[in-house]
């Protein structure tokens, strides 16, 4: 994870990459799918980290049939699930929180950010994002 953020990939990347081998996606296509979620969606919003977990869990558990509301229910659960122990262990979903009120769209908070090193906790929170994913994934099967 750490790798990858130091080539200038976000944590939405990182865990998105790491559920691609499940889902037999092309590593190229994983990092450009989830490319755009990082830093909550480069507005604070919810981490990019958690974001992918979403995508993939989704994958897993999603439909795409009408009137799916037995896997609704199922989705549903696992991405509670998932958000409720990253917020158990990490104190928030929200990557503004987790980067101390600050926010990657704000010109003077991305310089505080940096100059902060408020990013120094994002290797760990992809490791947690990724093992809560393979956790909630173990189940899922092809």
């Amino acid at each position: 994870y750490e790798m990858l953020e130091e080539q200038g990939f976000h944590c939405s990347q990182c865990v998105f990459s790491h559920a691609a081998d499940i889902f037999n996606l092309d590593p190229s296509m994983a990092l450009k799918m989830s490319s755009g979620l990082g830093g909550g969606c480069f507005c604070g919003g919810t981490c990019g980290a958690v974001t992918a977990a979403a995508l993939a869990i989704s994958m897993a558990y999603g439909y795409d049939q009408p009137n799916s509301d037995e896997q609704n229910d199922i989705l549903v659960e696992k991405l509670q699930e998932f958000k409720q122990r990253f917020a158990d262990k990490n104190g928030s979903l929200y990557c503004k929180d987790l980067l101390g009120g600050y926010c990657f769209s704000v010109p003077e908070d991305e310089e505080i950010i940096s100059e902060q090193d408020l990013t120094k906790d994002c290797p760990q929170l992809c490791v947690d994002a990724c093992e809560i994913l393979d956790e909630i994934l173990a189940d899922y099967t092809k």
